[in-house]
């Protein structure tokens, strides 16, 4: 098995492994179709919005489910499963980042919130940064957590290309292979395409995780808004990377979540919950809160 492919299944056996359902109150679900796609979205609690943006192959509830409530309890939290995954349904298209932060980009429109703080972990994190790039009118604060701006492809997958059907099967056979059981039937007993859809899905995801360049260090000198860089000290992207990320960014904040790796906001709520809320109600003043 190749070294980014062991990243990604490590990354997600931890996230997985820490997940439980929040039993707490009650909302609104429902499905809002935007750009062709049916999103399944939940709405709890009142305040300023905040809206939570999911890894691959998970979904908001098994993704924050140790936030949800927190948050809820003075802000509007709004979770978001992309196309494809958890109750949203998936389609005949390709997944993206690019396609993604859009999406968002349409719900919150639709909703009518105005600029809102996104939070967004793993693969929610580089859509997160997209939607910063190209909707900033919409975003006031971002939290990324576990995000990647480049992938390190092995030579055998720079030569993707070129894989026969039966090469790409195995190697989507070992994807599927890492995970763990009950993330298969999480998906199942959610997902309105069925579990017979669950290797489509993971097919779409793989060949995204595959793109070389999520986001240009370029782009991410212009995204002006506060942004707070978080990764585990084990994280599956490395602190380097992360550093990189943050010096990029203009108004940027970095922490280093101890004793943690991807799965930040699960291995570590608490800590996690904290440093978000604090970043989050910080005043707008344009200076930076250490000067």
């Amino acid at each position: 098995m190749n070294i980014f492919t062991t990243a990604i299944l490590s990354a997600v056996v931890v996230i997985c492994a820490m997940t439980s359902y929040a039993d707490g109150p009650s909302g609104t679900q429902r499905y809002i179709d935007v750009r062709g796609a049916k999103l399944y979205t939940q709405i709890y609690g009142r305040g300023p919005p905040i809206v939570f943006l999911h890894g691959g192959m998970a979904f908001f509830d098994n993704s924050f489910a140790k936030q949800r409530d927190y948050f809820a309890t003075y802000r509007t939290v709004v979770g978001i499963d992309q196309r494809g995954y958890g109750h949203s349904p998936d389609g005949p298209w390709s997944l993206s980042y690019q396609m993604m932060a859009d999406d968002t980009a349409a719900i919150i429109e639709h909703l009518g919130l105005g600029p809102v703080d996104v939070v967004g972990h793993s693969d929610g994190a580089n859509l997160a940064l997209i939607l910063a790039r190209d909707h900033p009118q919409m975003v006031r604060r971002l939290v990324i957590s576990g995000a990647n701006i480049r992938v390190n492809l092995s030579v055998e997958e720079k030569q993707r290309a070129q894989w026969s059907p039966q090469q790409l099967a195995g190697h989507l056979r070992e994807v599927a292979n890492g995970l763990p059981p009950w993330f298969f039937v999480d998906y199942s007993r959610v997902s309105p395409d069925g579990p017979e859809h669950w290797m489509t899905l993971l097919a779409k995801s793989y060949d995204m995780w595959l793109q070389p360049v999520v986001i240009e260090p370029a782009a991410l000198k212009k995204i002006s808004i506060p942004v707070l860089v978080m990764a585990g000290d084990h994280d599956f992207t490395s602190l380097e990377e992360n550093a990189e990320i943050f010096r990029d960014l203009p108004n940027g904040q970095l922490i280093i979540v101890p004793a943690s790796t991807h799965g930040t906001f699960n291995k570590r709520p608490d800590l996690v919950n904290l440093a978000i809320r604090e970043f989050l109600d910080q005043p707008d003043s344009g200076e930076r809160p250490y000067l």
